[in-house]
């Protein structure tokens, strides 16, 4: 975070150079426990250290070179270009370095919410494609908590552009995760859309999607998504029919009951409406359009 800041071009962090603090993770891991997180007596620093420190090292940096800061915003690589030349109603490229807010890269200032759960600014998909040969690419890690959206207006014809990286074994629960979810918070609707990644309940490891409030009635696509890789996948809703691409290749085709008037205009990202089996795992550049994509639309935007 200090060096994405940074005004100066080359900067190097170091550690150990006057002593040691242990690990510093940013707030929002504290509630995940694990080794990083374990006080000792060389690690025993407030919740609150990693944010003062970076803040204050990046302010000493704007006062020695007299510059200020460099914004957080990612260079736009072909990827994000293709995305933003399709005219989505919403574009979130997923960079923040904390929430609560997901910024609206299309300008639109449809910025998404955060809920706790979360954290930020890890490795996100293929940079030579979403930023220039300087940036990294960066997204955010799932852990229980949703991204949310309130998007008013949107009937039966809408598209939802993401790309997906599962930290779940497929043999870990019933439903390995939801990764988009459209109705009421903490409930189910008869028209809510749902798509997620099976578990040992049917569908081990392959996308799965279904309306309304049955998962029983999910249908599944053919291929197993390997865990720990990043994959682009796309839901297009046109009328009474939805399909599905996994990495541009049309993966599930259905025809579901299809909304007379505005559903529920709440949609999720990163867990189902209802907050069952939320995604263990990482999730960028989602692009919501307030349209059916094409086939030849998908291919565009899916890189090879």
């Amino acid at each position: 975070k200090i060096k994405a800041a940074s005004p100066v071009r080359h900067t190097m962090v170091i550690e150990l150079a006057n002593g040691g603090d242990g690990y510093i993770p940013p707030p929002e891991q504290y509630p995940f426990g694990g080794y990083n997180t374990w006080a000792a007596r060389s690690a025993g620093l407030e919740v609150q250290a990693e944010p003062k420190i970076a803040e204050a090292a990046i302010g000493l940096l704007e006062k020695v070179s007299g510059r200020p800061r460099r914004p957080w915003k990612l260079a736009d690589g072909p990827a994000a270009r293709a995305l933003l030349d399709a005219k989505p109603h919403a574009y979130w490229r997923l960079n923040e370095f904390t929430g609560p807010l997901a910024a609206d890269d299309a300008g639109q200032g449809r910025d998404a919410a955060y809920e706790p759960g979360i954290t930020f600014y890890l490795d996100g998909p293929r940079p030579a494609d979403f930023c220039s040969a300087d940036d990294r690419n960066r997204a955010p890690h799932f852990a229980g908590g949703r991204l949310r959206a309130r998007l008013e207006g949107v009937r039966d014809r809408y598209s939802v552009s993401l790309w997906l990286w599962n930290g779940l074994p497929a043999a870990a629960r019933a439903t390995s995760g939801w990764l988009f979810s459209r109705g009421p918070d903490h409930g189910l609707a008869p028209h809510g859309d749902h798509l997620g990644v099976g578990g040992t309940a049917g569908h081990a490891g392959k996308l799965v999607f279904f309306t309304g409030d049955d998962s029983a009635t999910a249908v599944a696509g053919r291929t197993a998504i390997p865990r720990w890789t990043w994959h682009h996948v796309v839901l297009v809703r046109e009328g009474g029919t939805v399909r599905i691409y996994l990495d541009g290749q049309l993966e599930i085709e259905t025809r579901t009951a299809a909304p007379r008037a505005p559903a529920a205009d709440h949609f999720f990202f990163g867990g189902r409406s209802d907050g069952d089996s939320s995604w263990e795992g990482r999730l960028d550049e989602i692009a919501f359009f307030h349209r059916a994509l094409t086939a030849a639309d998908v291919a565009r935007l899916s890189p090879r």
